[in-house]
């Protein structure tokens, strides 16, 4: 297969993009990838299927993204990347120890929260991103083109979907 120029120019492009958000956003991603998981081994596991997963979905990134895009954008592929390490972590059945290891982490609450959030259709799941990514009410609002009493009663609705989700995976266990 003979690659044109242009195919040539893409990949060095994709390649320096690719190097410069590791570069910048490498300690980000480390302290994510420690505070998410309970061993040094399973964080570094972590990070690399960020990097790969990162490597593999670049290309729509586009190069007059601001670093806060960036961020978000970033943030959203290692949020995607641990939920994944959760879902399988609960296929292989984990190890009690290494259960109660992450529930002693003091983020425990933000794994909670980003499962919960897996759970609910893509709609509220997008509601509860921006919220969670520091968005006020008014600024989803304005985004979402709908006024704010309507984001309220939406918003209310998911928080109370995110409790029945709760409920039935975590109730059921207790019993």
């Amino acid at each position: 297969m003979c690659q044109t120029r242009h195919d040539i120019e893409t990949e060095r492009h994709r390649t320096e993009t690719y190097l410069t958000l590791l570069r910048t956003f490498r300690r980000q991603i480390e302290n994510y990838c420690v505070s998410h998981t309970a061993s040094r081994e399973d964080a570094e596991d972590m990070m690399q299927e960020v990097f790969i997963t990162v490597w593999e979905n670049i290309g729509p990134l586009r190069p007059d993204s601001t670093p806060p895009q960036v961020n978000r954008w970033l943030q959203k592929v290692m949020r995607t990347v641990f939920v994944r390490s959760i879902r399988r972590r609960r296929i292989d059945k984990a190890p009690l120890a290494e259960a109660a290891a992450i529930a002693d982490r003091p983020n425990t609450d933000r794994q909670l929260i980003d499962e919960l959030i897996a759970h609910l259709p893509p709609p509220d799941r997008q509601l509860m991103q921006q919220r969670l990514d520091g968005y006020s009410n008014n600024e989803i609002a304005q985004h979402l083109g709908i006024p704010t009493a309507t984001l309220n009663k939406r918003m209310s609705r998911t928080l109370t979907k995110m409790k029945e989700i709760y409920n039935q995976l975590y109730e059921t266990e207790r019993h």
